[in-house]
């Protein structure tokens, strides 16, 4: 049986979009930081699998919660 992956346009995939702006964001950490199988999460980024709606808000709200930790870094 032929497996077909189906690759969206730029724009269409905005998890795996938000991970290639940010590489230097770790994909397995993000997912095991938040309880998602690091499998699944490598598939949402690379669009062999799209994320329903409410794990994408799952997936933006953590990154908030993680942009707002390092904003509260002070390294003086």
């Amino acid at each position: 049986m032929e497996k077909h992956i189906v690759k969206w346009a730029p724009g269409e995939n905005p998890v795996g979009d938000m991970f290639n702006a940010f590489p230097e964001l770790n994909v397995r950490q993000v997912a095991r930081a938040m309880g998602i199988n690091e499998t699944l999460m490598q598939h949402y980024v690379n669009g062999t699998k799209r994320p329903t709606l409410e794990r994408r808000i799952e997936i933006e709200e953590y990154l908030h919660q993680l942009a707002a930790r390092l904003n509260s870094i002070k390294l003086r």
